[in-house]
């Protein structure tokens, strides 16, 4: 199985203007990101806790994908033996 396949980034976004692009320092995580739309400035912890929906979402989406494969995979390896997969 090619756990590539499941890799994603996700777009978190401004909670005050919905804009994906933010600028940060990349060597200080605690400072702050700041919207290069509106400016609002948001702690990398407040802006995934703001996006924690949008989250939710896309690794649900990847469990989903992940089960069917593992199915596929199962029931890929039985055919023509006795055994049954549903």
């Amino acid at each position: 199985m090619d756990a590539e396949r499941y890799n994603r980034s996700i777009s978190l976004f401004c909670p005050t203007c919905g804009n994906d692009q933010f600028q940060y320092d990349d060597e200080n995580e605690l400072a702050p990101v700041t919207c290069q739309q509106c400016k609002t400035e948001v702690s990398r912890e407040d802006l995934i806790e703001a996006n924690a929906e949008n989250i939710e979402i896309n690794k649900d989406e990847i469990i989903g994908e992940l089960q069917k494969d593992v199915q596929k995979q199962f029931k890929d390896m039985f055919k023509g033996s006795k055994w049954k997969v549903r």
